[in-house]
């Protein structure tokens, strides 16, 4: 299972901002105004989702056995979500014609909590995202901490110089010559 959420955490970069922009026209609701505004959050949250993905897979513990932990699940998991479900609340069409994917769903009368559950969970989602980046940018700095410092601790247990090393005095053509580089005087 946490394979598979590494393979739908990547692949949600694409598909969920594309299901923001045009997922509820395959419920039947409309596709109008809403275009345009979605347009600009659409490419915002493929770089959110991009950046938790990236920091997720930076990790040495993901990167490792391909999968993520139970944490990125638990973390990154109702993220990805919420998304979805903000897919289904955005609110397109103007008067009569008004509606998402929740209102075809449940009929008319549930256009104003449609509306406004869209603009609490789209808040919610931006904010998230930075929230969740924090989170994982903070784990892959522990988890890289924690190698530096056991590289560190085992190079401190090695010697540093060989004990049978030998050192010859150099031969050659210029052996023992000193170079002097010195500023040349205009006269």
């Amino acid at each position: 299972m946490r394979r598979a959420f590494l393979w739908i955490m990547i692949a949600s970069v694409v598909v969920l901002p594309v299901w923001v922009l045009v997922g509820r026209g395959l419920v039947g609701a409309p596709l109008a105004q809403a275009l345009l505004p979605l347009g600009l959050l659409a490419p915002f949250l493929a770089v959110q989702i991009a950046v938790v993905a990236g920091l997720t897979l930076a990790r040495k513990e993901v990167r490792g056995p391909r999968a993520t932990t139970w944490h990125d699940v638990r973390v990154v998991g109702p993220w990805l979500l919420a998304i979805v479900v903000l897919g289904l609340l955005v609110v397109d069409g103007s008067g009569a014609g008004a509606g998402s994917a929740l209102t075809v769903l449940l009929g008319a009368g549930a256009l104003t909590a449609s509306n406004a559950l869209a603009a609490v969970l789209g808040l919610l989602v931006v904010l998230g995202g930075f929230a969740i980046a924090y989170v994982q940018l903070r784990m892959l700095l522990l988890e890289t901490r924690a190698r530096v410092q056991a590289f560190v601790d085992e190079a401190g247990r090695r010697p540093i110089v060989a004990q049978d090393a030998v050192f010859e005095r150099a031969t050659g053509p210029q052996a023992g010559t000193t170079i002097r580089i010195e500023r040349a005087t205009d006269a």
